[in-house]
């Protein structure tokens, strides 16, 4: 019979964890069968076959198995209801509910897509029984543009309620409670803006992405946010703590120093999403680009003014807390050299 000291092991990493690109990274698990499973998003810059959110799983959160037997068509393996003619489900969000509940939100460019208007992208929720083969979506929301995208979910361990939360395009990060199933707002509810951009600033003037946990002893919701440009950068991370209702406007770190910035090997670094492990040390997985490496096969492709479409690789580093009350990585940016990764169970 195994001692608690041999029922977990130690793991090391080095960046990418993933080698195909893996924008926009979302974290669930484990399951019932100890894996842990990742979800990104999958739109018309990637290589063919088209998946309704890429899947991949993992038993030790360092080595990846992408599109399983069970997933290859993707999180949602059903045609999705308006949804077909764009190739664009962008950052998912899973939560496992309870052991055979888990939650799939996403954003989707649906048949209808105005460019101008109030049909634009939107926002919408899933269900399962499992961590995979996710039907019935429900939209939740669209609005004009891609105002409407990168959906979180969290829920409020000091009130036991669940919120939701999103925003790009320019406009607010908005947040909005949600009902105790997490498939629905809360009737009577209005979206609130917890986090604004400012538009004549070009260093400010976008925020997306959005991520939110609690701190880890004083349970104060802390929103990881991403800006400016996840295509040609600078693209960084920076932390704000929420006030004591988690609809409240958010306080930035001190000097607004980034969660993780470029360094000389990674940079458009962002879209984070983070997971405890098997003995509560907290991960901070997100997307980052090597250098210039772009998706092979988009060489001839001129996108954002350059040719080629930036590889955005799943990569990973430890969260730690300063005295403040915020979070950081160490050294500030992603790691490329070999690190001692998250403890898992054997």
């Amino acid at each position: 019979m195994p001692t608690a000291l041999n029922a977990f092991v130690e793991t090391t990493y080095c960046n990418p964890l993933i080698g195909e690109v893996w924008a926009d990274p979302a974290l669930a698990g484990p399951d019932q069968d100890g894996f842990y499973w990742s979800y990104a998003t999958d739109d018309e810059h990637e290589p063919l076959p088209r998946r309704r959110f890429k899947v991949a799983r993992s038993r030790d959160l360092v080595h990846w198995e992408a599109h399983p037997k069970d997933a290859r068509l993707g999180a949602l393996p059903r045609p999705i209801p308006n949804y077909g003619r764009y190739r664009a489900c962008w950052a998912p969000d899973v939560r496992r509910i309870s052991p055979a509940v888990w939650n799939l939100y996403g954003a989707l460019k649906f048949d209808d897509h105005e460019d101008q208007g109030p049909k634009g992208h939107g926002i919408f929720v899933a269900r399962s029984t499992k961590p995979t083969d996710f039907s019935d979506p429900t939209v939740l929301l669209r609005g004009p543009g891609f105002t409407v995208i990168d959906p979180c979910f969290y829920r409020s361990s000091e009130l036991g309620r669940n919120f939701l939360y999103w925003g790009s395009g320019h406009a607010p990060i908005f947040g909005q409670e949600l009902t105790e199933d997490g498939l629905a707002f809360v009737a009577g509810s209005s979206p609130c803006a917890v986090l604004a951009p400012h538009s004549a600033d070009p260093d400010d003037r976008l925020w997306e992405g959005v991520h939110v946990i609690e701190h880890p002893e004083d349970r104060v919701p802390i929103f990881l946010a991403s800006k400016v440009d996840t295509w040609v950068g600078p693209y960084r991370t920076y932390a704000f703590r929420g006030g004591s209702q988690p609809l409240d406007s958010v306080t930035p770190s001190p000097g607004g120093r980034p969660v993780l910035t470029e360094n000389a090997v990674w940079n458009r670094c962002g879209q984070v999403f983070v997971l405890s492990d098997a003995v509560g040390q907290l991960w901070l997985f997100y997307h980052a680009v090597r250098g210039d490496t772009i998706i092979p096969g988009t060489e001839q492709v001129e996108f954002m003014g350059r040719c080629g479409v930036p590889l955005r690789q799943m990569c990973m580093d430890r969260l730690l807390f300063d005295a403040e009350g915020f979070p950081f990585v160490e050294g500030g940016s992603p790691s490329a050299t070999p690190q001692v990764g998250p403890v898992v169970r054997r």
